[in-house]
């Protein structure tokens, strides 16, 4: 077999919608590369003396001792959000190569951790207005417990954020990633990948003699490639249109920068990107 120097394994059909989760991911990626976005990595504040901060002082405890509540506040949601797009990129990217290389039990497992456990908690960040707080002080507090309402609820406030990916339904978002009741759902699939036997959900149950992604055939790999470059493309589409309000309700932006970064979503969507 002829491998592409590019696509390496990756059936022709496919590149074009590679390409465009590529371009998506990039336009994630920017966020935490691109100068335009320094005000999101870096982050200043005046000390009232050159003593002030104490030896060996967390940055975050000196703000709450000073009483600057609103400056902490910020301070942790930039450097959340920054972390956590950090990890969406590694994983994402990482994903992509791998489907490139035939590894599809890799691609799978590693999209979980940005759409499964990443994505709520951008969308609570936005929508849920105890979240900080709770995040803040509550030692228990975890960040991806949600009962599947809730997430519905969050889901339905991040419709009025879309703009490419505006033709989607809370149904579908919901329905696509966390549907523990739909066999093809992210949350499904990517449990398989990440364990040889699941039990527990008759809608993933592994089947009789056989180990969950190890004995995949090459039918069986076409059907994940059609699965990943059906769904995912979209979906990527909506986490920028998630991440994105959220850093820019938090940060200056020169004049026309969203504009120019709308137009060039624009291409992504419409153009032949190869």
């Amino acid at each position: 077999m002829n491998l592409d120097n590019e696509y390496l394994y990756l059936p022709e059909k496919y590149w074009n919608k590679h390409k465009q989760c590529e371009l998506f991911v990039r336009q994630i990626e920017e966020f935490i590369v691109d100068e335009t976005y320094n005000e999101l990595r870096y982050q200043k504040f005046d000390l009232e003396s050159e003593n002030d901060l104490k030896e060996d002082e967390h940055i975050f405890d000196y703000l709450l001792r000073k009483e600057k509540f609103e400056e902490h506040d910020n301070f942790v949601r930039k450097s959340l959000v920054d972390a956590l797009i950090i990890d969406v990129c590694y994983f994402l990217q990482e994903a992509l190569a791998a489907s490139k290389r035939k590894r599809l039990t890799v691609t799978f497992s590693l999209l979980r951790k940005p759409f499964v456990y990443h994505l709520p908690v951008f969308l609570r960040l936005l929508f849920d207005d105890e979240f900080l707080n709770n995040f803040n002080n509550k030692e228990t507090f975890d960040v991806n417990y949600l009962k599947e309402e809730k997430k519905k609820e969050l889901i339905k406030e991040s419709l009025s954020l879309l703009l490419g990916a505006k033709s989607l339904t809370e149904e579908e978002i919901y329905e696509w990633i966390f549907n523990q009741n739909n066999p093809d759902s992210l949350i499904n699939l990517t449990n398989k990948a990440l364990h040889l036997s699941t039990t527990r959900n008759k809608n993933n149950k592994t089947e009789i003699q056989n180990l969950n992604f190890i004995f995949s055939n090459q039918d069986d790999i076409e059907n994940l490639w059609s699965y990943l470059y059906t769904y995912i493309p979209i979906l990527l589409l909506y986490l920028v249109e998630v991440i994105e309000p959220l850093v820019f309700a938090m940060i200056d932006l020169p004049e026309n920068f969203y504009e120019n970064r709308l137009k060039e979503r624009i291409l992504i969507m419409t153009k032949n990107v190869c």
